[in-house]
């Protein structure tokens, strides 16, 4: 298994090669897994599919979700 330090150089790698590198972001695992047997060298995630993920079931409406996440990313940070 590849140390933090490993995976970071060979993701930079993939931006630094001759060709082109297509990043796709899967939507949930099984598609993360297929995407990866398909060869896709890396996956990219997003935060709104984790607040969608993170919420299944619940009856909330996707703006009511839109600003609930708009209003954590503006919340101001506090340095320990």
């Amino acid at each position: 298994m590849l140390t933090q330090v490993e995976q970071g150089r060979k993701f930079r790698a993939l931006h630094e090669r001759d060709r082109a590198f297509i990043i796709p972001n899967p939507w949930d695992i099984g598609t993360a897994r297929l995407l990866a047997h398909f060869g896709f060298e890396a996956l990219a995630t997003t935060s709104m599919v984790t607040l969608f993920r993170s919420e299944k079931g619940t009856t909330r409406s996707i703006s009511s979700r839109l600003s609930a996440t708009s209003q954590r990313l503006h919340q101001p940070q506090i340095s320990p």
